[in-house]
């Protein structure tokens, strides 16, 4: 981050030159985009706000609200890139987009030129004004691919926002470019296997046909990642598999590929800011509205109950007579606590869903309050209904323990994403040949 703090600071001191408009905007875009690029590691490379105006920010495939940011290479599909800004007035906003490896560090052996066709940056012109809303701000949505800016080549990108000039990121997001390719992965899910995890987790049996695709080198060349609903923190990466049979990869009854299976999302519904729905403890109005939301009372050992959720995913919806609820829903603090007798020294607790980018931070971090004697946090969030769940991640570890708070259930509904790359021998980045969705329960 030192690095591109220096580069922003180099490539003000060229603005105040005499250079004319057009040179310096070349420099500065062309410049700031190959730093990104070799210092995208150090942005990092995941879901992040770094503009405390910017909230309720949504890319998804364009269509598909509640879908994950993948569209297919050259097929027309859009991703859909949506947020709020509760900054007065209207701000210029622009995005660019970086090749990553399967692993989201940066494809630095490559350049723009290599993964894009047209212009390197694009504009995010549509805009709306909030309307009857106590909490004013502009709705901002912008599309990728456009015209001017083409993928060339499939795999991990990250999308970077920024006001006017790249040099002010406000946001960066995880989306992902799929080709069409002869490669398919299939998969299953069951019961572990394992006698001391039968109840709590669940396996994932996984099958890849590469369908006559040449690969020379199958450990180092294809990787197979395994994702739970939207998190990155607990992915799997799969090893060598345990049968290759011509060109079909075994990687079933492998008791190492398993999940904790959790337990069902958390959810609340603040839809409606005048009625108290189930969940909501308290609705008032201190200068902005406040919502309390029922204490998160620990579910470790309680008997698993199914219940319709969302994964942790959310909508935005507001349903007091708006006809568009992206400028007429209105915002509240949400009140979370989780009754906890002592401040534990060892991790710390974090709500987590696509309300907080499923991301371990800050933004999602609880904190102790010692007089309630429990783990709090609030978020300002937009009207529509949500999922969550309260993980704990132990000190110097990137994963959170679900089980820790929700409990494990081997019967939950999960929801899971296999994610095939292709890197060929003596190529410079990893392609993404092939994409399956699977659930715990439905077929």
């Amino acid at each position: 981050m030192e690095k591109i703090k220096a580069t922003i600071q180099h490539l003000n001191l060229f603005a105040r030159m005499s250079w004319s408009v057009t040179v310096f905007r070349n420099c500065i875009v062309m410049g700031l985009l190959f730093h990104l690029s070799v210092f995208a590691a150090e942005l990092p490379n995941k879901n992040a706000v770094y503009d405390p105006d910017i909230h309720t920010v949504q890319v998804y495939k364009s269509g598909f609200d509640l879908s994950a940011p993948i569209i297919q290479l050259h097929s027309g599909e859009k991703i859909t890139i949506s947020f709020d800004d509760l900054n007065p007035g209207i701000r210029r906003f622009k995005y660019t987009v970086l090749h990553c490896q399967s692993d989201w560090n940066s494809s630095s052996a490559i350049s723009p030129i290599d993964y894009l066709n047209g212009f390197r940056e694009e504009n995010i012109d549509q805009f709306e004004y909030s309307y009857n809303t106590t909490v004013p701000y502009t709705h901002y949505t912008g599309f990728f691919p456009t015209v001017n800016m083409q993928p060339r080549i499939s795999g991990n990108y990250l999308l970077v926002v920024y006001e006017e000039e790249p040099s002010r990121i406000v946001f960066t997001w995880r989306i992902m470019v799929v080709e069409v390719s002869p490669v398919v992965a299939t998969g299953t899910v069951s019961q572990s296997s394992r006698m001391d995890d039968h109840l709590t987790r669940q396996q994932i049996d996984v099958m890849v046909k590469l369908n006559g695709f040449s690969v020379v080198d199958i450990s180092r060349e294809i990787k197979v990642v395994i994702q739970q609903n939207g998190r990155y923190d607990n992915a799997l990466l799969l090893g060598k598999p345990r049968f290759i049979r011509g060109d079909e990869l075994d990687y079933r009854f492998d008791e190492a590929i398993a999940f904790d299976a959790g337990n069902q999302f958390r959810s609340f519904d603040i839809k409606s800011l005048r009625y108290q729905s189930e969940r909501i403890a308290k609705i008032a109005f201190d200068s902005v509205n406040q919502v309390t939301l029922v204490s998160d009372l620990p579910r470790t050992f309680k008997q698993y109950v199914f219940e319709e959720e969302l994964n942790g995913k959310f909508f935005i919806k507001n349903e007091e007579h708006a006809d568009n609820s992206n400028t007429e829903a209105d915002y509240a603090w949400v009140h979370f606590f989780l009754p906890y007798p002592v401040l534990l020294t060892t991790g710390q607790f974090f709500i987590v869903g696509e309300l907080t980018r499923w991301e371990l931070d800050d933004n999602s971090r609880m904190s102790f309050n010692f007089d309630r004697r429990g783990y709090e946090l609030k978020l300002f969030l937009k009207q529509g209904y949500y999922n969550y769940l309260v993980l704990f991640k132990e000190n110097n570890t990137t994963a959170g323990d679900v089980g820790f708070i929700e409990g494990n259930h081997w019967e939950t509904e999960n929801d899971y994403s296999i994610l095939t790359y292709l890197c060929e021998n003596g190529s410079l980045y990893d392609r993404l040949v092939a994409v399956n969705f699977i659930n715990s329960i439905r077929k």
